[in-house]
């Protein structure tokens, strides 16, 4: 690199830490000026930490310089790799909770595995995953115990195991099938990919009694980490506008799963009278173990039929819609709104992407709903599946510093 090259990438460089170090004073400021509990201000923790992200980012590519970020890809990949065959091994598990560490020879012995081959991915991990102390010799940290948690480890082997070679062979499957979004169901990146000789995403992923529990971990982890959104629509004020009585049906989760979402719904409601029905298919239902509380009863039904609740002030479906093309959300919403009434409500709990500067988060969960034919979708797409399922969008309810929202909707 020339002395003038190397002086653009240092102001370049330069400019970047500014601007990292400007969005940290304002992610500061948000924590400590938020109560940390009203929507606002997670909204605005939130926005500053996404724009802090963001500029470390792109301090990162300045630091590396365009060549360099072509192989920052290949780091990427190594690592993950490596990751992944840790989990396997039983690292995580092997090493003491109590931040002590143990050495290589140790580690080999109670796992039955090479010290040699345990030391080559080992290094690949350190510092951002595990703790060296010593020369082979390893620790757990926080950014390691976090893979001991169920939701965690199943999101992360979902995302490694099902998702990372479908993303991998993406450009064949479109040099194969024409260059355009997949709508089939039993044709798409990831059938094409993991070969599931007809069978669908949904009916692949259950072939394996083991890799399904960890699917469901990682689907009901990311619900749970997503359930503040829950609570950007106002359902304690608008419900309490309506004259209901114990036997007034208030709310109707519609494919509402174990139903966590169901009872914050229900909290949030308050001390309006009326029932809340959690409805999913009857398996889905017969695995919930816990209590859902009084005033909410459970419904099997499958939201390819017609909804048998009619007349309900408010029909919700959340996390649902983004698992299929277009063709089948307006058959979902059709069977919603043949149910409604002129006075009842539609929400669609999902995210709404911006027309354009659309978040990593945003940006690689579209990818992964693409591979099966789903998709995350602009205000702009929701009215047209809205308007094709005669209905009509409202508002959208959003929250700054995420794509996360609420799409309401009226019958036309």
């Amino acid at each position: 690199m020339d002395k003038e090259a190397a002086a653009q990438q240092i102001a370049a460089i330069t400019k970047s830490l500014e601007d990292a170090q400007k969005d940290l004073r304002l992610y500061a400021s948000a924590i400590e000026n938020g109560s940390g509990t009203d929507l606002e201000s997670i909204g605005k923790v939130s926005s500053t930490h996404t724009n802090l992200i963001a500029s470390v980012r792109n301090l990162n590519r300045s630091a590396r310089g365009p060549v360099d970020m072509v192989f920052a890809q290949i780091e990427a990949v190594a690592y993950t790799g490596a990751v992944r065959a840790l989990v396997e091994m039983g690292i995580f598990e092997a090493l003491p909770l109590d931040g002590s560490s143990l050495s290589a020879d140790v580690l080999a012995e109670k796992l039955d595995v090479e010290k040699d081959l345990l030391v080559r991915l080992m290094r690949v991990a350190i510092p951002e995953l595990f703790a060296e102390p010593k020369p082979h010799e390893y620790a757990h940290t926080p950014y390691s115990m976090v893979y001991l948690h169920p939701g965690i480890r199943g999101a992360f082997k979902l995302m490694l195991g099902e998702y990372t070679p479908v993303f991998n062979q993406l450009s064949e499957f479109f040099k194969s099938n024409g260059w355009k979004s997949p709508q089939d169901e039993h044709n798409n990146p990831y059938t094409f990919t993991h070969r599931t000789n007809g069978l669908t995403m949904w009916e692949h992923v259950k072939l394996d009694p083991v890799y399904f529990a960890d699917w469901n971990a990682a689907m009901n982890a990311q619900g749970l980490a997503t359930s503040f959104a829950i609570s950007i629509f106002p359902f304690h004020s608008e419900l309490s506008k309506l004259e209901t009585t114990e036997a007034s049906m208030l709310v109707v989760d519609v494919g509402g799963g174990l139903g966590h979402a169901t009872m914050q719904i229900k909290g949030l409601i308050g001390d309006v009278k009326g029932k809340v029905i959690l409805q999913d298919r009857p398996e889905v239902l017969d695995d919930i173990k816990e209590d859902l509380g009084a005033g909410i009863e459970k419904m099997g039904h499958d939201f390819f039929t017609p909804n048998p609740v009619k007349g309900a002030s408010i029909y919700y479906i959340r996390r649902c819609l983004h698992d299929w093309n277009d063709a089948k959300c307006i058959e979902i919403l059709k069977n919603i709104s043949c149910s409604m009434t002129e006075k009842s409500r539609l929400l669609i709990a999902e995210i709404a992407l911006p027309t354009t500067g659309v978040d990593v988060e945003g940006a690689w969960m579209d990818l992964t709903m693409m591979s099966f034919t789903g998709r995350e979708r602009t205000e702009e797409q929701w009215a047209g599946l809205l308007t094709a399922a005669g209905l009509r969008l409202e508002k959208t309810h959003g929250l700054a510093g995420t794509h996360y929202g609420v799409v309401e909707a009226y019958l036309k």
